[in-house]
């Protein structure tokens, strides 16, 4: 159920909504299976990085698709916060792994937690994260789809 917030800023604004930057059957084939719910949420603020939130949570069983995208007010505070949040220190600290992606956006980066496969794209003052959770086997195996997902759903910012 998409929310009217959301309704009325891809109305007013032409910006495309959560779940308009990855479609319900694109969701799926990242899933491997059919999604059975499509949660949007926001615009909201986001008390940790001061960016306007917009998420799209697709959910098929235990298998989960998150697309969060963060509006800041420029490029700068994007690139900084990003690259804040993606320390190699930091993400090893927590048991994963960090590695910068060419060719997606400004900069883009592929994270692995033991429970998470995400990729992180900048582009502007947006950063965009799909991230995949619950999937059954390695998580090794979904990198090229989710890249491929990834950069699709960044060329509709």
């Amino acid at each position: 159920m998409i929310t009217l917030a959301a309704l009325a800023l891809a109305a007013l604004t032409g910006i495309a909504g959560p779940c308009d930057l990855l479609d319900r059957a694109a969701a799926g084939a990242l899933l491997g299976t059919a999604v059975t719910r499509a949660d949007p949420s926001g615009p909201e603020p986001d008390e940790d990085s001061g960016a306007t939130r917009t998420t799209c949570a697709y959910t098929a069983g235990q298998r989960m698709l998150l697309v969060i995208r963060l509006d800041f007010p420029n490029a700068t505070a994007a690139r900084e916060m990003a690259a804040s949040q993606l320390q190699e220190e930091r993400v090893t600290s927590e048991g994963g792994t960090v590695k910068p992606e060419p060719g997606a956006g400004d900069k883009a980066y592929l994270v692995q937690t033991p429970k998470a496969l995400e990729y992180v794209i900048v582009k502007g003052p947006t950063v965009l994260t799909l991230a995949l959770g619950g999937m059954p086997g390695s998580l090794d195996t979904y990198e090229a789809s989710l890249r491929t997902s990834a950069v699709a759903a960044a060329n509709k910012l």
